[in-house]
């Protein structure tokens, strides 16, 4: 928005222009014409920037591959005895069916984060997996609304259940990938619902999201999907809830190649970002939809409040996808500030912070003028988030901005093919 303003103003001719436009509509002095085109190309840089970074999400001047080209292209990028072949022909697919143009970049985008999450195989094995989910497990366990979710009660049944020989606990701590760690968990989930309530609980569409959020296995498949926004497009496309054998069946879709290209390549460029670099579309996969456009604004918000904000892209406080309604760091700082927006109105802008939308709220408007009119710099659209991430499956130090380096860096050299 503030380019765009900035751009117009640009345009808006100068004052001794206007005037003498305004004394004859039709035949403009020949020194009205020379300044007129003067002012224009003051404008061009800006004009410039304004194409080349905005609007659309992922916009990049590839022409579109074929699905011949694609294999190509993939047979070079990925090792050999990886199946680079059918790699290409499924990510060209999704993009088609996703309605996203199978652009080099778009093409190379998807390819990069398939090698990152799972260097191209579609039930990746994590070393230690068991080992490192049983604690995990068992926290979690705890939190089902059943007689045995006490810390003793959850100790003994996955010791003990469904038999002392071939515990739960024996089968989590021999699990070697992520499925088998799921299906030990839905076995776990069906067998206490059966002996403790009803199964047919299961069906019902709140209690399933309940249940299944308690699976430790969060993300699946070649790409990490996230399950949550599988089960939230799959719900906004069938417009009812999902119980739990149809999610059951969206989780082993996720574990086929085709299914996790299909809903990891929606995930990743099914959305209108902004971005002028692809590292942020990554940062965003990895982080959460405009968590990038999101550390930004808590960037300019901490150098205009004063207060030191984690820049983790998240503007509201959250259980599960539902705000909470006390206030976050990041909301009582933007209070602080002196924008002549109420409290509430702060709120309901901030509560689109999910949405390409929020850049156009007068909150966010305000705060990027006043950034800019502090530091005489213009406002930064796009941050990487600060973000430390802690899950079973990763042995290592990690975070957002590794996460998104890493898969730039494959990116750019499946770009550099030819």
């Amino acid at each position: 928005m503030l380019r765009i303003a900035r751009v117009k103003e640009l345009l808006r001719p100068p004052p001794e222009i206007a005037a003498k436009a305004a004394q004859s509509k039709h035949h403009l002095p020949l020194d009205v014409h020379r300044n007129t085109m003067k002012h224009l190309l003051r404008a061009f840089p800006l004009l410039c920037a304004l194409v080349l970074t905005g609007p659309g999400a992922h916009a990049h001047s590839n022409e579109t591959l074929s699905a011949p080209q694609a294999v190509a292209l993939a047979r070079k990028v990925v090792p050999k005895g990886k199946d680079g072949v059918g790699w290409g022909a499924a990510v060209h697919q999704a993009l088609k069916r996703n309605g996203i143009a199978a652009t080099q970049s778009n093409f190379c985008s998807v390819m990069a984060v398939i090698e990152q999450e799972s260097t191209y195989t579609a039930n990746p094995e994590v070393k230690g997996l068991g080992q490192m989910a049983e604690k995990e497990i068992a926290r979690k366990l705890s939190a089902l609304p059943l007689p045995t979710a006490t810390q003793l009660g959850v100790s003994w049944f996955l010791s003990s259940k469904p038999t002392a020989k071939k515990s739960y606990l024996t089968l989590i701590r021999a699990a070697k990938t992520e499925r088998d760690l799921d299906l030990v968990f839905r076995n776990i989930s069906f067998f206490m619902f059966r002996e403790l309530a009803s199964t047919r609980l299961l069906n019902t569409g709140v209690l399933a999201r309940r249940v299944d959020a308690v699976n430790p296995v969060s993300t699946l498949g070649s790409m990490q999907v996230s399950i949550s926004y599988v089960i939230a497009e799959v719900e906004k496309a069938r417009g009812r809830r999902l119980g739990m054998p149809a999610i059951w069946k969206l989780r082993d879709e996720l574990y086929t190649r085709e299914g996790g290209v299909n809903y990891g390549t929606r995930m990743l460029l099914g959305y209108r970002a902004g971005y002028a670099s692809r590292i942020h579309v990554f940062a965003d996969f990895n982080a959460g939809r405009y968590a990038s456009r999101n550390a930004a604004f808590q960037h300019m918000v901490s150098e205009l409040s004063g207060q030191k904000l984690a820049l983790d892209g998240d503007l509201l406080l959250y259980d599960g996808a539902s705000p909470r309604p006390e206030a976050s760091a990041t909301e009582k700082a933007v209070r602080r500030i002196r924008l002549g927006i109420s409290d509430e109105d702060i709120r309901a802008d901030l509560s689109w912070e999910k949405d390409y939308g929020f850049r156009d709220t007068p909150l966010y408007v305000r705060v990027a003028e006043a950034y800019a009119a502090k530091t005489g710099k213009m406002a930064p659209y796009a941050m990487i988030p600060q973000i430390r991430l802690e899950s079973p499956k990763l042995s290592k130090h990690m975070t957002t901005e590794r996460f998104a380096r890493a898969v730039m860096r494959r990116y750019e050299r499946c770009m550099a093919v030819k």
